[in-house]
């Protein structure tokens, strides 16, 4: 009985250690991150054959860069996400793992990280290295000074697209920025219906992601600003099909989920809500590796 006890608690122990790391390195936002990577990555090769040999350092070197971003921005707010109740139970909150141990994996990380990144060309490494650094230590410490945070935030948030470009087409290209800036602009109306969703949370953090007005959120100009963001991705979803990286179709149907995109944030706009940002939210989830998706597969089918 003592036997199986301990073994019930070392299994619990090793379960526990494993959902800390996943917490850690926020798994589900570093996977995400990795999937516009390789899925820019597809687009850029055309309608060449793939090596999933190639897919596989990527997928590993983008995991790894992305994941110690991810570790450095936790240890430089450990402080901070005990306050907030989306964040109070991480690791690093509650003292389950030590920054030092953190410090420890995000240097392994970043080194292992770079250096597969490195594997393709030097531009991949470079912008690897200016992901990491803008997140940690630009982004991070921004979030307590203005909204200014999130547009800062963008451009770490979207070089995974340049990434993939770059590491199938040895160079910055004229697709790797056309991606690069649907990445970009994806990525404000999805952080403005987070900011404003947790808005008393982040507030209680001393976080300002949002623009305040009378002493709370002020949702007008969130609105406003995610429909000019969404509105912004209307012709960008078409220049991928003028550099001959996509078909026709391809590119009309981005443009149309496009348009349901814009649809969700003039909603918000009008009636801006806890119903209406959650709908713009988890829209913009599904937005990105969509329209990825059916650049890559206008070059397969059509």
């Amino acid at each position: 009985m003592k036997e199986q006890s301990t073994s019930r608690e070392m299994s619990f122990g090793a379960g526990q250690r494993l959902t800390d790391l996943a917490a850690l390195v926020k798994f589900r936002l570093s996977a995400t991150v990795v999937l516009s990577s390789v899925l820019a990555y597809l687009v850029a090769l055309g309608a060449g054959v793939f090596s999933w040999w190639h897919i596989m350092v990527l997928t590993a070197g983008g995991f790894l860069t992305t994941a110690a971003a991810n570790i450095i921005n936790e240890v430089l707010e450990k402080d901070f996400d005990k306050l907030m109740e989306r964040t109070k139970t991480r690791p690093l909150a509650e003292g389950r793992l030590t920054s030092s141990d953190a410090l420890l994996m995000a240097g392994f990380s970043s080194i292992g990280g770079i250096t597969l990144l490195a594997l393709f060309n030097p531009w991949t490494a470079f912008l690897g290295m200016v992901s990491l650094i803008s997140y940690a230590f630009l982004y991070t410490p921004l979030k307590r000074v203005g909204p200014v945070a999130i547009l800062v935030g963008a451009i770490p948030g979207a070089l995974p697209a340049l990434i993939g470009c770059a590491a199938a087409e040895n160079g910055i290209t004229l697709l790797g920025i056309a991606l690069f800036a649907v990445q970009f602009f994806w990525q404000l109306p999805h952080f403005y219906a987070i900011g404003y969703l947790g808005y008393e949370d982040y507030t209680r953090a001393g976080f300002k992601l949002v623009p305040e007005k009378d002493g709370t959120v002020d949702a007008g100009l969130l609105g406003r600003d995610s429909v000019l963001a969404t509105l912004v991705l209307l012709p960008l979803s078409v220049v991928p099909y003028y550099l001959g990286f996509t078909a026709l179709p391809a590119a009309v149907m981005v443009l149309l989920l496009s348009g349901v995109f814009l649809r969700f944030a003039l909603v918000f706009r009008s009636n801006p809500g806890r119903k209406t940002a959650l709908g713009m939210m988890f829209f913009s989830f599904a937005y990105l590796p969509l329209a990825f998706t059916i650049y890559w597969l206008g070059q397969q089918f059509f």
